[in-house]
């Protein structure tokens, strides 16, 4: 292993020291059944989920719901927790939400199929006196929503630039010169990702350079292709930021291929069993993101909705983690836990 990279490494090492970072108070903290619920325990709570379409990821975050549900109702709580599949077509949705809404549920959380088409699904469940929740916010947040739950995008670009200052401030002879490599450009939400590391490389021009930028479209092999190029045209690279895993997986397969891993940092975003998998086996240096069960937090906000206690219009899953070689373990443990 090579000086630089020796030393990028416990530098790296140093900063996940610091542990899992965790961004206020979990949401489940302030859950259903904090406070009196009055007469929703004795009438049920009815809550539907409106899918955009069933697959395998929208299946684990319904158990994760479900789980919720269940817990909640082992507590003394009684909701009832249906789901709508309208299998990526926008006339399902709206023909599904009108015939459910017959039921009178309280909440509809909605993974709209189209942001815009789905709208007068939702603006009927408005209408007709239901709490919704936007399980997909955009920007901006459509008026017909009364809850936009997701996760914290600034959260998230707030932990990687205190990776990057951590890396700073543990050898102050160090430069990082950073390859940004983007998720979609039409996936403006997700922009601020690699934003904010450019706004951290602008305010110390003297410890970090922006070498290169590029969308990746959120594909491993566009990734790859990427950070190839950038090895030719850009030798003084030492740290690649990647807008999600498999992206930062792709940056790392090309590192590896030249036999510059050993030279070049590589960060990621988002927490899954993949990307915990490859901090621990040292394909990626770092991650950042939430656990999925914990988008279970959904249910204890619609029963807050429905219970008047939780006014807000966003809420933002949490706790956000910071992950490296250091603190992996103990987040793979949280999330088999």
């Amino acid at each position: 292993m090579s000086h630089s990279k020796r030393r990028l490494r416990a530098i790296s090492s140093v900063v996940g020291s610091a542990a899992v970072l965790a961004l206020g108070l979990a949401g489940c903290s302030s859950g259903a059944g904090n406070g009196d619920s009055g007469d929703s325990d004795a009438e049920g709570i009815s809550i539907i989920y409106s899918v955009d379409k069933l697959d395998e990821n929208q299946n684990r975050y319904i158990q994760y719901m479900q789980d919720h549900v269940d817990a909640l109702n082992e507590e003394g709580q009684n909701i009832t927790f249906e789901t709508l599949d309208a299998n990526g077509s926008v006339d399902k949705q709206i023909s599904d939400v009108q015939t459910a809404l017959i039921k009178e549920p309280d909440v509809i959380i909605f993974s709209a199929v189209d942001s815009v088409g789905s709208l007068p699904a939702v603006q009927a469940a408005k209408d007709a006196g239901v709490k919704t929740v936007d399980f997909r916010p955009s920007d901006p947040e459509p008026p017909q929503y009364d809850l936009a739950f997701g996760a914290s995008e600034q959260a998230y670009a707030e932990q990687t630039t205190t990776w990057l200052q951590g890396l700073l401030d543990a050898d102050p002879s160090l430069h990082l010169n950073i390859g940004l490599i983007y998720g979609a450009a039409a996936q403006t939400p997700q922009l601020v990702r690699e934003d904010a590391v450019k706004a951290f490389a602008e305010e110390q021009p003297d410890r970090v350079t922006i070498v290169g930028e590029q969308f990746g479209n959120w594909q491993t092999d566009i990734a790859q292709n990427t950070t190839t190029d950038w090895l030719q045209s850009q030798p003084e690279i030492n740290l690649v930021s990647a807008a999600n895993d498999a992206m930062a997986l792709g940056a790392a397969n090309a590192l590896t291929a030249a036999g510059a891993r050993d030279r070049v940092l590589v960060s990621a975003y988002d927490i899954n069993e993949a990307s915990l998998d490859n901090v621990k086996n040292g394909m990626i240096d770092f991650t950042t993101g939430v656990l999925a069960p914990d988008y279970g937090q959904i249910i204890d906000i619609s029963v807050q909705l429905v219970e008047g206690t939780y006014t807000d219009k966003v809420y933002s899953v949490e706790p956000v983690y910071a992950v490296t070689i250091d603190t992996v373990d103990d987040v793979i443990a949280k999330l088999n836990g």
